[in-house]
């Protein structure tokens, strides 16, 4: 047996190092990509964007009454991979009368024209080679028209949708509060709540009649948890699919005020760019900020900074005449309460 020394061993070592050193230099036979390989299936369709419903992407809906063609795009993106995505129908199946057809290196067009009416769940596959992806797909067919589905506007419930979930209107601890998941069709259905939980103190029924079903009841504090995020899942007048990501803020039982800790007497100059935050405390939103008397500098408005829920609460602009300028502004909530402060705005040259 021959002895190996540590000598012998360091010397192996420098050599092996003075290799992988002239590797570097002379460049390596095979490089490591960065970002590795991969393909990934989207949730976008021709002509409108689809909605992830969960895991499922919900695609166009199309109808079986003319005009009835049918046309949706199932994109994917590939990364560092210079080949065709191939796609294939792997579970499921499409609505009848559409077919998977013109496919192009990164998408596949499903056209035709529906058929039948229902709601068909197909899962797709994209990939180059050994990469792979897998979405499951949703396209809803009704006899005429759109199905039915969860509205989620200012107008129709006080909700805004931001990022895909509708915030409704805020509750207050104490207070009986009713929270409307009002349905396009109005017509009835049937919803409950998939994941997530609702506000303590909060139930939604099962089935509902008429515009939609009701998140009601009298909220206790919710700890420290103020929000709750829920989803609910059901079924429309006609079997169609409602789905709908929701959260709900539940505030402390405290009057409304606009809270003018950062002072009242603002300044700013002609011809250079102003921008002033108003802020709030207590109500239940969304609020809405609006000039009650007095004038604006010429040159300001009101604007929203970020928030749709906290309407025109900033005034921006670029200011265009000195002086001084006295106004009042108003704020109301959700539930009807209101709070005016009076600012002072001076302008110099």
């Amino acid at each position: 047996m021959r002895r190996t020394t540590q000598a012998a061993l360091l010397l192996a070592a420098t050599v092996t190092m003075m290799a992988a050193f002239a590797g570097v230099a002379a460049g390596p036979a095979a490089a490591t990509t960065y970002p590795p390989p991969s393909v990934h299936l989207q949730c976008t369709a021709a002509p409108v964007n689809g909605a992830l419903h969960g895991s499922v992407c919900a695609l166009a809906s199309g109808q079986t009454t003319a005009p009835n063609n049918y046309s949706a795009t199932i994109a994917a993106t590939r990364v560092n991979l210079p080949y065709p995505v191939t796609f294939t129908l792997t579970a499921g199946s499409l609505p009848p009368g559409l077919t998977m057809s013109t496919q192009s290196a990164t998408s596949v067009v499903i056209a035709g024209n529906p058929a039948k009416a229902g709601t068909f769940n197909f899962t797709i596959k994209a990939n180059v080679g050994s990469h792979v992806s897998t979405l499951t797909y949703q396209i809803t067919v009704t006899v005429q028209g759109p199905p039915d589905q969860l509205v989620c506007s200012p107008s129709v419930n006080g909700g805004f949708v931001e990022n895909g979930v509708c915030i409704l209107p805020d509750a207050v601890i104490g207070l009986a509060y009713q929270g409307h998941l009002v349905t396009s069709h109005q017509a009835g259905g049937t919803l409950s709540v998939v994941s997530g939980a609702l506000p303590p103190g909060l139930v939604l029924p099962a089935t509902f009649t008429g515009a939609g079903d009701i998140v009601g009841g009298t909220p206790t504090d919710p700890g420290v948890q103020p929000g709750r995020n829920f989803t609910v899942q059901g079924t429309g007048d006609q079997g169609q699919p409602l789905y709908q990501a929701c959260t709900i803020l539940v505030d402390q039982n405290l009057p409304l005020a606009i809270n003018a800790s950062g002072g009242t007497n603002l300044t700013g100059t002609v011809g250079q760019s102003f921008a002033q935050n108003f802020f709030l405390s207590g109500g239940a939103g969304p609020y809405t900020w609006s000039l009650a008397s007095g004038q604006l500098p010429p040159g300001l408005a009101l604007q929203t900074f970020s928030d749709p829920r906290d309407a025109n609460d900033e005034l921006a602009g670029t200011p265009t005449a000195a002086g001084t300028y006295t106004f009042t502004m108003r704020l109301a909530d959700y539930a009807g309460q209101q709070a005016t402060q009076q600012f002072t705005a001076t302008i110099s040259k």
